[in-house]
């Protein structure tokens, strides 16, 4: 039993491929390229406001301003070359160098600022820069920060006129500034909150949290508009068709934090610029509603469609990927039983679209393949709208959703706790405990951290859950030898005896390998199931009505209820056994778990497109891991032809 020492490395390591998994092999690359994204729009955003100031009809008006646009300018050429060389970057490289040169020119305002402007849709567009709040930002919160961060400079009225303002070069900004502040955003504002201005008193205010800087550029942006205007833009938002966008522009969460008062005037004059002054004070208005998932991949498929309408295959590809693992995978705890055949349909429609952007078919097929899936997705709007009409519906639904994710991991702690009863150390479930609590409180933090500060995509969730299904495949494969070969009375007795004789520091050294093998296995066996599961009852509790909640509950209470009765049965059966039945019961059961979890851990992976998926005519039985396609089916077939052998050399050695 030496090699289970081994195990006791097991947790550490899945915990470190959980957090690679978050974001690939290049997750510090990656981060670097979107902190120097974010730089580089802070620095075009710098330019274009204060150039107009500075320049006046091919005129310096200030020297020193002057030479700060063309050192941020250099600036930004300098972090251009960090970044991988690209169609995208040398498209971008020549804007920066145009920007440049056009300040070299002393060309006027508009025209710099237009250059800017267009730079920074290049940079967001190629660079995928989050640029909204992932939740609805607080003006109160923000009004609060402002009071006891900000004061000393911008004043009380941020007016820009507070007792450490004087001597201050450039003087801090009065956010009432009607000509300057028509330029600025609100992502304008978070970035600066976020990086400060170098060579000035604005400090980055980095020990604030995310929704902290959103909520203090949301309110120092709405100094820019007065009552009046805001006033008028909610007359607008509130005559506004459903059925007819009569509003002076279409408005959504980024455009809000992108679109400059300017911007919004240039698009439709004072009305848009109402609009957007009422948009600012009331942002919960455009926020997402809580996965709402058939709107989210109706969302993404538009935006897949047009990317590839516009030559960028390696988009579309991605958006389709994210249409899938971001919005319609999470109604599939609720498809599984309400609509099983129509899950299957859609799944099969949207994997069928991804492979015609991936083949560079004709325009006109995706289009059609795309009407298909809208049409669908009808369907699946049309039966998820049930849930919230039937109080039966809704709690069935619920009770299915946990008790089919469960399951699995309910057997897998069952018969190691009716292994440690068995061997009379039921002293030491303490051990199993620690594993699916620490997998449970695990799958919670990375709920709330992927909710509040990271973005943890449907891909990077599928790469995760697909590791820890085939680790725990194989950590149950091993196990569920171990516990063939003690099937036998006799080497039983010898093991038992074996460790009794042994001196006290080897046994201890022995159970701590072994003891932290079960925690390994308890942890992979529930954090697995746990992220899922709550992101299905998420979306389930969206999709319902506010009446129905307290059937989602009801169900979810039956499903736990449910799974402590079936615990408590397999234990009892278990340990009522004779040895070698008992041995060989949950041998069988450890085989058909570590086939359940290849399957599901194969599966995962091609969802996340980390493997290649070749469907073959063969039938689908989800709660046993069984998918028709060829390398699923491929590898549990190699580990039953595995096990077979193993297990007749297991035998032949025992006969002679």
């Amino acid at each position: 039993m030496k090699q289970n020492n081994h195990l006791t490395y097991i947790p550490f390591l899945v915990f470190l491929l959980f957090f690679i998994s978050l974001s690939g092999p290049t997750l510090a690359t990656e981060s670097q390229l979107k902190q120097d994204a974010q730089s580089l729009l802070h620095s075009l955003d710098y330019i274009a406001v204060d150039y107009p100031g500075t320049v006046t009809n091919g005129v310096v008006q200030n020297e020193a301003e002057y030479g700060e646009q063309q050192e941020f300018a250099i600036q930004m050429s300098e972090t251009l070359k960090r970044f991988p060389d690209n169609a995208k970057s040398v498209q971008l490289k020549k804007q920066i160098q145009e920007i440049q040169q056009a300040i070299a020119d002393k060309l006027s305002g508009d025209k710099i600022a237009a250059l800017c402007r267009s730079a920074s849709s290049s940079i967001i567009d190629a660079y995928q820069v989050p640029v909204a709040p992932k939740t609805p930002p607080s003006l109160a919160s923000g009004q609060q920060l402002f009071k006891a961060n900000c004061t000393g400079c911008h004043g009380e009225n941020g007016l820009g006129d507070g007792p450490n303002a004087t001597g201050l070069e450039p003087p801090p900004a009065n956010f009432h500034d009607r000509e300057r502040q028509s330029q600025r955003s609100v992502y304008s504002l978070y970035a600066t909150i976020s990086l400060g201005v170098n060579g000035t008193a604005m400090p980055a205010f980095t020990r604030f949290s995310d929704a902290q800087r959103w909520a203090l550029a949301f309110y120092v942006s709405n100094y820019f508009a007065t009552d009046a205007e805001r006033n008028k833009g909610e007359q607008l938002w509130q005559q506004r068709s459903e059925k007819n966008n009569n509003l002076p522009f279409t408005p959504n969460l980024n455009r809000l934090t992108l679109m400059s008062p300017e911007d919004a005037k240039d698009v439709a004059g004072d009305e848009a610029v109402a609009l957007l002054a009422y948009l600012r004070s009331k942002p919960e208005l455009l926020m997402p509603k809580a996965k709402d998932a058939i709107a989210l991949t109706r969302q993404k498929l538009s935006a897949s469609l047009d990317a590839y309408n516009a030559g960028d295959t390696e988009k579309a590809y991605e958006l389709a990927m994210s249409s899938y693992l971001d919005g319609f995978e999470l109604t599939e705890g609720q498809l599984k039983t309400m609509a099983p055949e129509l899950r299957k349909e859609v799944e099969s429609s949207m994997a069928a679209f991804r492979q015609l952007i991936k083949s560079a078919q004709p325009m006109e097929k995706l289009e059609n393949s795309y009407q298909q899936i809208l049409a669908q997705l009808d369907q699946v709007q049309s039966v998820l709208g049930t849930v919230g009409e039937s109080a039966s519906v809704t709690f069935i639904s619920s009770m299915l959703i946990l008790l089919r994710e469960g399951l699995e991991a309910i057997l897998v702690l069952a018969a190691i706790a009716a292994f440690l009863s068995k061997a009379d150390r039921s002293h030491h479930l303490n051990y199993v405990h620690i594993g699916w609590a620490s997998a449970l409180l695990l799958g919670l933090a990375t709920w709330f951290i992927a909710q509040q500060y990271i973005d943890i995509s449907g891909a990077n969730r599928e790469i995760t859950e697909g590791i820890a299904a085939l680790v725990a495949a194989g950590m149950l494969l091993y196990v569920g030898f171990w516990l063939h070969r003690q099937s036998n009375a006799i080497q039983w007795k010898k093991y038992l005896y074996k460790k009794l004789d042994a001196q006290a520091g080897d046994v201890n050294q022995v159970k701590k390998g072994a003891l932290w093998g079960l925690v390994s296995i308890a942890f992979l066996a529930v954090y697995r199931e746990v992220l899922e599961t709550i992101l299905f009852y998420e979306a389930f509790w969206y999709q319902s009505s506010p009446e129905g909640h307290q059937y989602i509950i009801m169900g979810f209470i039956t499903a736990l209820v449910l799974l402590v009765i079936i615990s408590w049965v397999i234990f009892r059966f278990s340990v009522r056994l004779p040895l070698r039945a008992f041995f060989l019961t949950n041998a069988v059961l450890l085989f058909i778990l570590s086939l359940i979890y290849t399957g599901k851990g194969i599966a995962a992976l091609q969802e996340a497109a980390v493997l290649p998926k070749n469907t073959v005519s063969f039938f689908e039985v989800d709660l046993l891991g069984i998918y028709p396609n060829l390398e699923g089916l491929g590898l549990q077939a190699l580990i039953l032809v595995l096990v077979a052998l193993l297990l007749l050399k297991q035998r032949a050695k025992a006969s002679q």
